[in-house]
């Protein structure tokens, strides 16, 4: 893997991280319930099993302003609790970037994908080769040095739908489907704005995720490419800790084990990174006296309408 200290947004993960992996959806509560079903061979396995069934239910209580541990960043929620998971085809599988610095691209097309079920009710697939390729053309790498060309392409020309994307047939051209376009022989949607924040308040950050999915900005460290598993990831608290520049992910709910206060986040990087594809990260609150956001940046699109995609 190249060594040198990469800055770019959209930044890949090493080979290990990266391999081809089938697509899923988010079954990290089905999975763990399924976990715990009381099993029949044994007296006391089964004993063991509504122990680990109890530990469950107190880890994952949902949080009230009555509640010791209750934020006070959160505003006037009766519930601190948003997982967008939850509710049908508002998160969509898991992607994998592999090999190309192309995170901008799967966020951003799962962001505005998120936001037309929520807002229109409207379930489609858009393209992140479209995306890619429409973008790529007037840079010099795949990464993205901000997000100006991101917020212009979107604004000015569109993104269209998987279906109608020849980009895999025809990629001896940098932008196979600029013709359809113009000919408006495929539907498009063009979005309203695209909002950067660069000083990320975690509260305002709630209130955003609240209504829909938003995408964050994060440094891809050493520790955080090879995060595995449920466990809530903080970070190193060491300031010269090994990086390989900003990542770009999608922030699509938080929630709260035994205090511990966390983020709830999509990557990029297939099924066998972190919790199938997703993650806890630790907020702000909950990474000690003096720590920072591990977000560096808040992005995410305004769309008022469907475009052509009805």
């Amino acid at each position: 893997m190249d060594k040198r200290k990469r800055k770019k947004i959209g930044e890949d993960p090493p080979a290990d991280v990266a391999k081809e992996a089938p697509g899923t959806k988010h079954e990290r509560d089905q999975d763990a319930n399924r976990s715990l079903e009381p099993a029949a061979d044994t007296k006391k396995e089964g004993k063991d099993q509504k122990l680990e069934m109890l530990l469950l239910q107190k880890s994952t209580h949902r949080l009230t302003p009555s509640d010791d541990n209750y934020p006070k960043d959160c505003g006037d929620d009766k519930i601190y609790w948003k997982e967008w998971s939850e509710v049908d085809r508002v998160v969509r599988e898991v992607s994998n970037q592999k090999y190309k610095d192309t995170c901008w691209a799967h966020a951003t097309k799962k962001n505005i994908e998120a936001r037309l079920k929520i807002q229109f009710n409207l379930d489609v697939s858009l393209s992140v080769d479209h995306l890619y390729h429409g973008i790529a053309k007037k840079m010099s790498t795949d990464a993205i040095k901000n997000f100006d060309e991101l917020k212009n392409f979107l604004k000015n020309e569109g993104i269209i739908q998987e279906k109608d994307c020849e980009c895999e047939k025809r990629t001896n051209k940098k932008d196979p489907c600029s013709k359809k376009i113009e000919a408006k022989k495929v539907g498009v949607l063009k979005i309203e704005e695209f909002i950067t924040t660069k000083v990320v308040s975690e509260e305002e950050l709630i209130q955003l995720v609240k209504v829909a999915p938003v995408m964050v900005s994060l440094l891809a460290t050493d520790d955080f490419l090879a995060h595995k598993g449920e466990g809530i990831f903080y970070g190193d608290k060491r300031s010269k800790e090994k990086t390989q520049g900003n990542h770009l992910v999608l922030v699509i709910g938080y929630n709260s084990i035994d205090g511990q206060h966390y983020w709830i986040i999509q990557n990029t990087w297939g099924v066998k990174w972190g919790d199938k594809g997703f993650a806890k990260i630790g907020r702000k609150i909950s990474r000690g006296r003096g720590q920072h956001s591990l977000f560096s940046e808040i992005v995410y699109p305004v769309i008022s309408g469907v475009g052509g995609l009805a």
